[in-house]
């Protein structure tokens, strides 16, 4: 019996796919409370609300913004069941930017468009190049980056197991 998915091997994607992940996330304000102090992010956007306060309307309209490695690594989490399970790295993470805000109480989905397939040096594993994206229900996009992950290859590990 497999740990993992059989559509999640490296022959499994198709360039030009788009993966629709299923589950969703709230973000709560424990979740940006304690990434934010993991790290040490210093942008009191995130965390003192009595400076929202003082200027809403710098701060949008008073609300504190989740911060974004939070929403990236959510977007990363939702994404990995369809698409890194196989994964034996994550090799790179490019052209990334955050579209909108997200606050806290709000839920973000993910998708996933294979942009990429190439071999790697690896006989067992190729890789492939994602466009990742979270959105909120609406279909607005708060986040969008470029993904590169080493992927098993199936037929490798069924003609060696």
């Amino acid at each position: 019996m497999s740990i993992t998915s059989d559509g999640s091997y490296f022959e499994d994607f198709t360039v030009g796919d788009t993966l629709v992940h299923q589950r969703g996330r709230t973000i709560t304000e424990t979740d940006n409370h304690m990434f934010t102090s993991l790290v040490m992010n210093t942008a009191q956007l995130h965390f003192n609300q009595h400076l929202v306060d003082r200027e809403p309307d710098t701060y949008f309209s008073g609300r504190r913004v989740v911060y974004g490695g939070v929403v990236l690594a959510f977007v990363v989490g939702l994404a990995s069941e369809d698409t890194s399970e196989n994964a034996i790295a994550e090799l790179e993470m490019d052209n990334g930017r955050h579209t909108n805000p997200v606050f806290h109480g709000d839920t973000i989905y993910a998708e996933s468009t294979v942009l990429e397939k190439r071999d790697s040096h690896r006989p067992d594993a190729g890789i492939v190049k994602f466009k990742l994206i979270g959105k909120r229900p609406d279909g607005t996009v708060v986040v969008e980056i470029e993904r590169s992950v080493l992927i098993k290859r199936k037929s490798y590990f069924l003609k060696n197991s």
